[in-house]
Formats: C-alpha cells, sequence, structure tokens
C-alpha cells in the first residue's frame, strides 16, 4: 500500500516558489507532513504532488521533515510513476488541505482490507454537534412559538462531497487520471466506471486552506505534544513549555504557554511568546518582539519590535511582510482557548474554576455520595412510595410511572422516573397544547394544565412524583445536584449550552431550581440557559452542598435565593458573574 498526499500552498503562505508549503507546517512538535505519514501508519511509497510551483530544494525541504523516504511528483508525470506499480496495489490518497478534526489514523483504520476492489471514500459526516437547521415556528400573529434545531448526525443526513477525508484507489485505477483534489479524483474515477464505495467518519473537517482553520488545527494538536513519546528530543522548560536542539533562547524571553520551539531557533531579549504558539525549526525572532497565538513556519523572521498575531506566517517572511500580515490580522477572531484545560484533555466548554485532577475526585466522591444517600431516601421513604402509588393507581386509570427519555451526561439517553401525574395520551395532547405555554423556550407549562389528575396537582406542589428519580441516581444515570434533565428537543436550541450541560449528569435539583425568577410563570429559557452553564463551570463538592441547604431552606425552590449566596469569589476580586439580564449568551 503506497501513500499519495496533495500538497499546497495557500495564499497566506506566500505566493513565491520559495515559499513554504502546508506539509512544512510545524504542528505541536512535529511537521504536517510526518503528522499524516505517521498517522495513516506503515505504508510502501509515499508521493507528493504539489498543486503549485515550487523550487529545487522543496524536496529536500520536505525529506528533513520526516524519517520517511518520500518523492516529489509532478501531475503530468504521476500516471508514469503510479503505472511502475502493480495495477492491483492500493494507494490511500490524502488531500494536505483537508484534515478530520479526530485525525487521519482514525480515518485510515476504516480503509483496512475490506476485500473491496473498488475505491473506498471515507467520509466526514460530522460530529452532530456543531452544525444544525433550524425551523421556526409561528402562531396566528406572527409571533415566534418554537424554534426547531435539527444537528447534523443525529436527526438529519448530510453527505457533501467536499467533505472527503481521505481516499483509498487501486493503483490502475490511477492511470489516466489528473486530479487536484479528492471530489476531482472522485468525479474522475465515477466518469471512468471504478466502483466507489463511502465510509462516513464521525468528525468534523478542517480546512487549512483558510488560516484561521490552520490556527485551529495547530490549537488541537498542541495538547498532544506534552503527552506523546517522540517528543523525547524537546526539553521541557516549564510545565507548558518545550525547546528543541540547538536553539537560544534569551533569559529575559517570556513564555506563557503552552508554546512548542522547535530545533534551531533563535528568540532574542526580551521578546514575548504567548500560547497556543508553534516555532518552526530555523526561526529568528528579535528583541522587544511579540508573537502571540501564532505558528512560524520554518525559519520564519520576526524582527526587533514586531508583532505577529493570530497568525500563520510564511518561511523566510522579513519583518515587513509579517509586519503587513499582523496588521491585518483584525479580520480573523481571537482563538477561544484555555492552556490548562487543553494540556489535561478538558474541553472549553468544560472550563471550571478547579483543576482537572481536583475535579476528578471531587466527581468520584459525588458519585459515592449520589449512591449512599438514594439507596437511604429509598429505603426511609419506601412506606410514602408505597402510599403514593396505591393512591395513584386508585385515582385514575394508566401506569404507575411516567418514564420519560432524558438526555444524560454525554447525551446519552436514559428514561427519567416519575410518578405518573397526568391522565392517557398526556404526552400526545401536549402538542394541541403547545401554542398555550406560558415559557419562552422549547419546554412547556401551564399554571392550570388539563392533562394533571387531583392527585398529580398535590404530588407537583410537594415534589413527591420526583421521589423514584433516585432510582436513576442510584443507576449512575442523574445525580442529586446538577442540571436539570432535558429531552432532545429542548437541548438544541444552544449549542455552547447543550455541550456544557451534558458534560455532567443531571440533578433532580440544582442552581436553577433555587435562583431562578419567583414568578415561575415568566419562565426565561435565558436564565435557564445562565444557572445550567454557571453551575458546569463552578462546580465543586461545597457547590453542591450550598445548593442542596438552599433546596431545603426553600422547600424545593418555592422562592428563591440570591445568586451571590451560592457563588462567590475568592478574595476581594469583583464578581465574574453576570446576572442572567446582562450576561451575553448563545
Amino acid at each position: 500500500m503506497s501513500l499519495l498526499i496533495i500538497d499546497r500552498r495557500p495564499e497566506y503562505l506566500g505566493v513565491e516558489p520559495d515559499s513554504t508549503s502546508l506539509l512544512m507546517l510545524p504542528l505541536g512538535s512535529r511537521s504536517y507532513i510526518d503528522y499524516i505519514i505517521s498517522s495513516v501508519g506503515e505504508t510502501g511509497d509515499v508521493w507528493i504532488v504539489p498543486v503549485f510551483d515550487h523550487f529545487e530544494g522543496y524536496e529536500k525541504n520536505l525529506a528533513s521533515l520526516t524519517h520517511s523516504a518520500l518523492k516529489v511528483v509532478s501531475r503530468d508525470r504521476l500516471t508514469d510513476v503510479i503505472g511502475e506499480s502493480d495495477p492491483e496495489d492500493m494507494v490511500i490518497v490524502v488531500d494536505s488541505g483537508v484534515c478530520p478534526m479526530s485525525g487521519f489514523s482514525r480515518a485510515a483504520t476504516m480503509i483496512g482490507d475490506r476485500g473491496y476492489l473498488g475505491a473506498t471514500h471515507v467520509v466526514a459526516v460530522g460530529d452532530g454537534t456543531e452544525r444544525a437547521r433550524e425551523r421556526i415556528v409561528r402562531d396566528a400573529q406572527g409571533n415566534v412559538r418554537q424554534v426547531k434545531r435539527l444537528f447534523q448526525g443525529t436527526s438529519w443526513p448530510q453527505v457533501a462531497h467536499k467533505r472527503l477525508a481521505l481516499s483509498l484507489v487501486p493503483a490502475g485505477a490511477l492511470a489516466n487520471t489528473s486530479f487536484e483534489s479528492l471530489p476531482k479524483l472522485r468525479q474522475q474515477l465515477g466518469e471512468s466506471g471504478v466502483l466507489q464505495q463511502d465510509q462516513p467518519l464521525v468528525s468534523g473537517i478542517v480546512n487549512l486552506n483558510t488560516q484561521e482553520d490552520a490556527l485551529e488545527l495547530a490549537e488541537q494538536l498542541m495538547p498532544s505534544a506534552f503527552r506523546r513519546a517522540h517528543h523525547r528530543r524537546y526539553t521541557r522548560k516549564s510545565r507548558h513549555v518545550l525547546v528543541g536542539s540547538d536553539c537560544w533562547i534569551d533569559k529575559s524571553v517570556r513564555m506563557v504557554g503552552p508554546v512548542v520551539v522547535h530545533d534551531d531557533v533563535i528568540i532574542e531579549e526580551n521578546a514575548s511568546i504567548i500560547g497556543p504558539t508553534i516555532i518552526g525549526p530555523g526561526c529568528r525572532i528579535g528583541r522587544d518582539s511579540v508573537v502571540a497565538q501564532s505558528v512560524l513556519a520554518r525559519d520564519a523572521v520576526v524582527d526587533s519590535g514586531d508583532t505577529v498575531r493570530h497568525l500563520v506566517s510564511a518561511g523566510g517572511q522579513s519583518n515587513a511582510s509579517l509586519g503587513n500580515q499582523a496588521a491585518s490580522a483584525n479580520g480573523f477572531a481571537p482563538l477561544d482557548f484555555d492552556p490548562y484545560a487543553s494540556i489535561t484533555g478538558l474541553e472549553s466548554s468544560k472550563v471550571e474554576s478547579l483543576p482537572g485532577y481536583q475535579k476528578k475526585v471531587q466527581m468520584r466522591i459525588k458519585r459515592v455520595i449520589d449512591m449512599v444517600v438514594s439507596l437511604c431516601v429509598l429505603i426511609v421513604f419506601s412506606p410514602l412510595l408505597a402510599i403514593v402509588a396505591l393512591i395513584i393507581k386508585l385515582d385514575s386509570k394508566g401506569p404507575l410511572f411516567f418514564m420519560h427519555y432524558r438526555e444524560g451526561k454525554g447525551g446519552k439517553e436514559f428514561p427519567c422516573i416519575k410518578f405518573r401525574t397526568m391522565g392517557k395520551d398526556a404526552h400526545a395532547q401536549q402538542k394541541e397544547l403547545y401554542a398555550q405555554s406560558e415559557l419562552d423556550g422549547p419546554q412547556f407549562k401551564m399554571d392550570h394544565d388539563p392533562r394533571v389528575t387531583r392527585v398529580g396537582a398535590f404530588l407537583r406542589a410537594t415534589n413527591i412524583d420526583e421521589l423514584p428519580q433516585f432510582i436513576n441516581v442510584l443507576l449512575g444515570q442523574m445525580s442529586i445536584i446538577g442540571p436539570r434533565p432535558s429531552p432532545f428537543r429542548e437541548n438544541q436550541v444552544c449549542v455552547p449550552w447543550r455541550r456544557a450541560r451534558l458534560s455532567v449528569n443531571p440533578g433532580i435539583t440544582g442552581l436553577w431550581q433555587v435562583c431562578r425568577s419567583i414568578d415561575r410563570s415568566e419562565g426565561d429559557f435565558h436564565e435557564w440557559i445562565f444557572y445550567d452553564t454557571i453551575y458546569v463551570k463552578r462546580f465543586s463538592l461545597w457547590l453542591d452542598v450550598k445548593i442542596f441547604v438552599a433546596t431545603v431552606l426553600t422547600l424545593g425552590g418555592r422562592w428563591n435565593v440570591p445568586l451571590s449566596w451560592i457563588v462567590r469569589t475568592n478574595g476581594h476580586q469583583k464578581p465574574r458573574v453576570q446576572s442572567p439580564s446582562t450576561a451575553q449568551l448563545g
């Protein structure tokens, strides 16, 4: 099996023949070409097909960035080179401008020896959390009643030809083909009558033809630079700074990690390097200069006093060209990057005030507490549960429990157990009553819901209907304290909120229940989002204790308590938590 890589040179890397290319970019502590080859695994020949004019030393520069033997082949000679191979040999084709967010190694495992003699294309169908379709539902007066959001990969399919991660093609099928992208290759194979099949890859795609996406990929691969064994040739100058060999860095240089400095780099006095930043081999950074959240390719030059911010530089550039790029970089949004969270493997949507290891320990303690407390509650209140069950059966026809599927940690659905408080076919009747909902979000509530039984009204008023949820807690599907458990349709409204709240188990009670507005008929969906997000970011066992005490004192949230009583800041710093009316929620 051979490997064929299409190399590109986007405009942000320069247009001169001696400019760097995507395969030469440093990513983490290695080059992009080395990342691709090592991810795909052991192969035979490695062919590089540049789709741009290149200089004589291009192949030598590429070879210096990887231990694998490779050969640069022009597009017009590709047929002749491949023709030397056995027609039945398989060729993995990778486009350097397209990288799966889950990495090439996962994509490569999907094209193993399956006994299929045609071409196989690995198609990234998305991770099911980012892209969405929206449908606005209005009433007769034109007022918005619902916003239905359907996420890709979970509720609607999409296979776009531009989302090809890689292809596996018989060498004989590549004869007489001339292509510069995977979609073009796929089209030509189809026109030639070559059998083809698709394999879906649950992953997003990073488009390295744009500078912003190239910075994103560098950021994603940064944590691996501090974990993997092939970085042993680097010296760890601090917890989040790696430095290669033959580097000269003045003692006055300030570095805020994560920062990876490749070999043969010179950084002069009083320079500032702010991560996430990758400095490629042979770079020269002058005195009093600043490099912030950028990637410097090999031999890049930053002259004294210059500032390079949110850029992917081209190799060999002088301060004039870099300075011009820096001045025009305002079009790129700042990277949303928490270096310490990423180094410990936590996503930015799960950032909390506790260090990662403390959160893990407290989460384990919380699970033990949940198990013990839920078991005690079920035993102590078993007589009450039996009496309530008997009354429900005598009051109306139907099952004893109402089990509705809600999304738990990681989006995994589970049957949330409650005592039944409504009559038969209540769920079907909700669609007819939805226009009368008194809340502004996807959730449904009516003060005088006609579906609620006489006994059900009492159970709801006293929160006794939620006692069976301690079974969910005992099974590990819920926690005593946490965000409100919600079904799939309610979690589709706000992507960041969904990712945050589904990073922990939902709870029987939580911050929203004890701090929300007193007038429950004026339910504010953004208020609900606000309190759930605050809980996830500020999680600690002490916070759980305060929420539990507030729940008891307010008799299950019959009146609210100020947020400042539960969430406080350290020392004399001003609170970082905004009120729901002023917080920017998205």
